[in-house]
């Protein structure tokens, strides 16, 4: 169903149309981006002015409409789109080779103890835990990973890792 127009919409575009293509080459610096611009508020104009209360309101919306529209047209060109790739090249996180560390060790005994170790542990307190200690994040980091803040992730760490020591302590075997 098409909306009736009023009569007056042609008038007011006609009256308002050179100074809001100023106002887009003026906002957007290069003519294309203007043309895109204001072919956009054209449009916005068209599809809304039966909703405007009289022409006296037309240049105001028109403007608002330009803003709202540049703002859209700025945001939308700098969105970045990440591409995950099934298997990325790892860096180092560290100077010292991870096989010269102190604590290394290359068995699989070593990894099962490590599992049922932190089997006790929550998936988020054992997610934090390692993202600390074998990702190198920190606590702000994965606070903005996890959605919270820095000193909640500090204390499901400390939990986690007295949960992790007393649990040592009761079976010395691991």
């Amino acid at each position: 169903m098409i909306k009736k127009l009023p009569k007056w919409v042609e008038s007011v575009w006609q009256l308002n149309s050179p100074k809001i293509y100023k106002l887009c080459e003026i906002k957007c610096g290069n003519v294309d981006d203007a043309k895109d611009l204001f072919q956009t508020i054209a449009l916005k104009f068209c599809q809304n002015a039966s909703q405007l209360v009289s022409k006296d309101y037309a240049l105001p919306w028109l403007i608002r409409v330009l803003q709202n529209a540049f703002y859209d047209m700025v945001t939308n060109r700098n969105v970045e789109h990440t591409v995950l790739f099934v298997k990325e090249p790892m860096t180092a996180y560290s100077a010292i080779p991870e096989e010269e560390g102190l604590f290394f060790s290359n068995s699989k005994e070593n990894l099962d103890d490590y599992d049922i170790l932190l089997s006790i542990l929550s998936p988020l307190d054992r997610m934090i835990i390692e993202m600390s200690y074998v990702g190198g994040f920190s606590c702000v980091e994965i606070g903005a990973v996890v959605g919270l803040s820095e000193n909640a992730i500090r204390k499901r760490r400390h939990v986690g890792l007295e949960k992790l020591r007393q649990k040592l302590s009761e079976e010395p075997n691991i």
